[in-house]
């Protein structure tokens, strides 16, 4: 189960103190643990590395090193689960401390870019080999941690100084596991169909999936970060089984993540945790695409990735392998509006939502979305809601 894997990972990243990635058999990344990212002038940034790497992780339950051009290293295993391949990767580390001044002449960096490169050689931990060899008798042994629910011999002193082992009752931890389980299909299954009120029953029910609390008794905020993030990547496959645009997910993911990383205590956790399944679930019910033919699909995602962008439509027409009239009728009929519509919709509602999250002047809001004449944006924008850009944030819609 998913859960499983990640609360797995998350074991791992423990261990190692490194970056630590889960990525499916699709190739995306399903769950990251960053300690540091690589900043966008080097190779690998965005976890181009990660990727490249995972996609060369030919043999499975076999640990491989993969070693970038900047001497970055990272370990890599991949597994089977329930029949399909994924991967869980560590990294980045250094084996020896690069030269930066070589690599400073040898890349060509500009002043900004030399000081983003001495900032990440002093947040890269150096490994030393024996290190190494624990990492990767931690990722050999990741099925093995993966499939074991520990159930440990508790001792006890009485009174008398004499101690006695009390075994934990396998018996009911098989049935916890598997209550667990058949809560998490229960809400990922509410997720899907974009019933918020529902998975927040569960989650809010004090059932047995969100009850973390034997594995770090003493912890009550690292408990429940681990948690939050489980529960943000059991909701961002949710939303994929879906069929959700990825760059939707993808945006929603990474916000969660950073709100995740920076909470302070127990309650802003929950409240997070709460916004989340909200959010999610109302993605799903606003976008999921599962009505739409696999073409309009994937034209919907496209225009989602390219909303700011000048669409040709004889050119969208060539990617997607078919006629430019037959493309339009079909998106047409299958959507209610035009391919023209579709696209001014999704820079309108970007539009929305940066008049409300981002201080910026309209004029920037509509270079944006798209628009390179601020007066037409305005002339646009009134005509989908009623208000221009500047009433419509004064009134605080």
């Amino acid at each position: 189960m998913y859960s499983t894997i990640v609360s797995t990972a998350i074991k791992v990243s423990h261990l190692t103190q490194l970056n630590t990635y889960v990525v499916d058999m699709n190739g995306d990344v399903i769950f990251h643990d960053e300690k540091f990212s690589i900043p966008d002038s080097m190779p690998g940034a965005k976890q181009k590395d990660v990727l490249e790497f995972f996609h060369k992780l030919k043999q499975i339950n076999q640990v491989y090193t993969y070693i970038n051009p900047w001497g970055l290293c990272y370990l890599g295993y991949s597994f089977l689960e329930e029949g399909k391949v994924n991967g869980i990767i560590i990294g980045p580390y250094f084996e020896v401390i690069p030269d930066m001044y070589s690599l400073v002449l040898q890349y060509n960096l500009t002043i900004q870019e030399s000081a983003e490169l001495r900032s990440l050689i002093e947040k890269v931990n150096v490994v030393t080999t024996e290190q190494i060899s624990s990492f990767e008798a931690v990722l050999q042994q990741f099925n093995s941690i993966m499939g074991a629910e520990i159930i440990p011999v508790v001792i006890y002193s009485n009174e008398n100084g004499e101690s006695k082992d009390r075994d934990a009752k396998v018996g009911d931890k098989a049935n916890l596991i598997q209550e667990r389980y058949r809560i998490e299909n229960d809400f990922m299954h509410a997720v899907e169909k974009g019933n918020k009120e529902e998975a927040l029953k569960l989650i809010n029910s004090g059932n047995t999936l969100f009850s973390f609390s034997e594995r770090f008794p003493n912890q009550p905020l690292r408990r429940l970060k681990n948690l939050t993030i489980v529960l943000n990547t059991l909701l961002r496959i949710a939303a994929g089984n879906s069929n959700v645009p990825a760059i939707l997910i993808h945006r929603i993911s990474e916000r969660f993540s950073y709100r995740i990383e920076n909470g302070e205590n127990v309650a802003a956790l929950r409240r997070i945790q709460d916004d989340m399944i909200g959010e999610y679930s109302d993605l799903v019910k606003s976008n999921s695409l599962q009505h739409y033919s696999q073409m309009i699909q994937k034209v919907i995602e496209h225009l989602m990735s390219y909303y700011d962008q000048q669409i040709d439509k004889n050119e969208l027409a060539t990617i997607f392998h078919t006629h430019p009239g037959n493309l339009s009728r079909k998106f047409k009929k299958e959507t209610g509006v035009t391919i023209t519509e579709y696209q001014q919709n999704l820079r309108i509602n970007q539009a929305i939502h940066l008049l409300k999250t981002e201080n910026l002047p309209v004029d920037e809001i509509a270079w944006i979305v798209g628009y390179r004449d601020p007066s037409y944006f305005g002339r646009v924008f009134k005509k989908a809601t009623g208000y221009s850009p500047t009433a419509y944030r004064e009134n605080g819609f």
